[in-house]
């Protein structure tokens, strides 16, 4: 995923990318060498030395050419130049994202995360030098290979850049600085003094001391690390509302929204999903709670441990059945050794899918948990890297519409569930299946809740930490929580890296499981009609902002008042043991289908033929501790609040299907 330093510059790339209506339903095609992971490596630095040589290059043909000038020759040299730009950019791209792979590998290493932090400064002065020279390009008779590479429009949107300056750039470098300094904090701890000696988290798992002093020294060290992640997320709350004044932004939530993220709806539309979630949704997650036992939810945790190797050998033959296309992906995947998914001592505790656009490629990251989550963690990754190993987009101009990449993740998640009975047996395919719906809900409220604490906390800056505790706490009531008599204030946001590190992305997770539940319903009832939907989906690339890409696809909107207790009826009598009956689709490719399939049955009686149709085929909140002895221990560090009922996704063993 791309490091979200560049606001701006991507916010513009975005406005630029290739026109809707170029899309088909075949997956575009794209070079995909065969170099295995442990080839691309070891990472280094960027030689920016060609690149700089040839915007320079670039920037003097244009400049000596007025609008109605320029020879053949000079074209292709314009041309050949533009191309060496995407290739070095991709090349940069690829080296950062592998930087950011073996910094989580590593455990954040401090020569890992030293040249993460140089890579990414580069990507933030190179982004802004390349924008300012194809500005020019813009400007030049030139101007129509940038439309036809990155879409129409595209040189009319670079006139004019004025760049980067200099306080903007260390804008972004301190808010780098700062998200690694929030790695360190939760990774290693804060000193504590108590009775008179400082102590680490190290110390503590060494030291022979009473059950009392363990306690009280153990409830410090939470407490002060809650504190100075806190204080940190303050100063990246005032560094990040200064970059939202200086574009023009009243609040760092707006400028998100608008230019980091480049939604096609508002603060007041996932206002009102909220209220819907509250209403709707948190009713049904209680109820699978209630049903759910822990004793079950053990059983099938034992049943489901695995190696990764093993969990890719569950996850192929759904791959294969699926899609051929799609099955020769999870071919590539293993044959190249494209994932980190075991076990690692030293791993950060992340998981994600990153583009490798110098190989036409990506890589999956899991730090796993023994369990049944790394099931539906991988092959949630892998709706991810098969979407984005069938993307063209050179890096510059890579669109980044996260809530449509999350429902290619969390409906291959649900549609997976069919094949849990064979897995495990039953009962323990249902309990499975829950899970999996457990957490597809939790994602929705948890979507929502850390929404309307984050846009809180960037609409009001001023708040101390204290203020946030207080208000994290009232939210989360609001959303089914539940807490001890007493309580006042809540200071668990900070175990969510998201509220450090990708600020206001968290809805994506709530548009995007409502539409993953929409596909899925659609897949109980008429399966092949479904898949033809995830894949014409998948095969947009990310390249429709999402209510487009919804619209285009046939699925409902989430934001119309009517859709969300829709969708919460058909999963409650899903749940009660009916059957799905989607009902037809009004729009978007699938209604199409529909049309074309009554006309053809009509054809078929008064005609006495029969008619053969075949369609064209076509980005974690909680930090987990482990016992150096054994990966499958999990050390639960705190006591977390819980929603209402018998909880058996406690902390230490829930884990929602959230990802960079």
């Amino acid at each position: 995923m791309l490091k979200q330093t560049l606001c701006l510059l991507l916010a513009l790339a975005l406005l630029s990318g290739p026109a809707a209506s170029a899309l088909t339903w075949e997956y575009p095609v794209s070079a995909h060498p065969k170099v295995d992971y442990a080839d691309m490596l070891p990472v280094t630095g960027f030689d920016e030395t060609a690149l700089l040589a040839a915007l320079k290059e670039l920037e003097g043909i244009c400049s000596r050419h007025s609008r109605d000038r320029g020879t053949r020759e000079t074209r292709r040299r314009v041309q050949a130049l533009y191309d060496r730009i995407l290739e070095e950019m991709d090349l940069l791209a690829t080296k950062a994202n592998l930087s950011g792979v073996q910094y989580d590998a590593g455990g954040g290493a401090p020569s890992d995360a030293a040249l993460y932090l140089e890579l990414s400064a580069q990507q933030t002065r190179l982004y802004d030098r390349c924008y300012q020279a194809l500005s020019a390009m813009a400007a030049s008779p030139y101007s129509d290979i940038l439309d036809e590479d990155a879409g129409e429009g595209a040189a009319g949107s670079l006139l004019g850049y004025r760049g980067l300056t200099e306080e903007e750039a260390a804008l972004y470098e301190e808010e780098d600085r700062l998200t690694q300094a929030y790695d360190r904090i939760m990774e290693q701890g804060v000193p504590v003094s108590v009775e008179g000696r400082v102590w680490t988290a190290e110390d503590l798992e060494s030291a022979q001391v009473d059950g009392e002093t363990y306690q009280a020294v153990r409830e410090a060290l939470a407490a002060e690390r809650c504190r100075a992640a806190g204080e940190l997320y303050l100063q990246l709350v005032r560094l990040r509302t200064a970059q939202a004044l200086r574009a023009g932004y009243d609040n760092y939530a707006e400028y998100a929204y608008e230019a980091l993220y480049t939604r096609d709806y508002g603060l007041e539309d996932t206002a009102a999903l909220g209220e819907a979630a509250k209403r709707y949704i948190l009713p049904l997650q209680l109820r699978l709670l209630e049903e759910t036992s822990q004793q079950d939810l053990r059983a099938l945790s034992v049943r489901s441990r695995m190696d990764g190797e093993a969990v890719l050998d569950a996850l192929q033959p759904f791959a294969r059945d699926f899609d051929r296309e799609m099955g020769e992906t999870f071919d590539f995947l293993r044959e190249h050794r494209l994932y980190d998914i075991e076990y690692g001592e030293s791993k950060l505790p992340t998981g994600y899918t990153v583009a490798l656009p110098a190989y036409g490629s990506a890589f999956i990251f899991n730090s796993p948990y023994g369990d049944y989550q790394d099931l539906s963690d991988t092959i949630h990754e892998f709706g991810h890297f098969h979407e984005t190993i069938h993307c063209t987009q050179h890096d510059l101009w890579a669109d980044f519409n996260i809530d449509v990449g999350e429902i290619d993740s969390q409906a291959l998640e649900l549609m997976f569930t069919e094949r849990a009975g064979d897995l495990f047996g039953e009962p323990y395919g249902t309990v499975y299946r829950d899970a999996v719906l457990y957490n597809i809900l939790d994602s929705v409220l948890d979507g929502c809740l850390y929404d309307e604490f984050q846009t809180a906390a960037y609409q009001n800056p001023e708040m101390t930490v204290e203020d946030l505790d207080r208000l994290f706490k009232a939210l989360s009531e609001d959303y089914g929580y539940s807490y001890a008599s007493g309580v006042e204030s809540d200071p668990t946001w900070v175990e969510n890296a998201h509220n450090f590190q990708n600020p206001l992305y968290f809805i994506s997770y709530a548009t995007s499981a409502l539409s993953a539940l929409d596909l899925w319903f659609l897949y109980l009832d008429r399966p092949r009609e479904a898949r033809e939907t995830y894949l014409e989906l998948s095969a947009l690339s990310l390249s429709l902002p999402y209510m487009a890409a919804v619209e285009k696809v046939g699925l409902r909107d989430i934001f119309a008042p009517e859709t969300v207790p829709a969708l919460a009826e058909t999963l409650e009598a899903y749940l009660d043991g009916e059957p799905v009956s989607y009902g037809r689709r009004q729009s978007g490719t699938a209604g199409r289908f529909e049309e074309i399939l009554l006309v053809s049955c009509f054809a078929l009686t008064a005609l006495g033929a029969v008619l053969r149709f075949r369609r064209v085929r076509q980005e974690r909140a909680e930090r987990r501790r482990r016992n150096a002895k054994d990966p499958w221990s999990p050390r639960q560090d705190r006591e977390a609040p819980r929603r209402s009922g018998p909880d058996p996704w406690s902390v230490s063993d829930k884990k929602p299907p959230w990802e960079l």
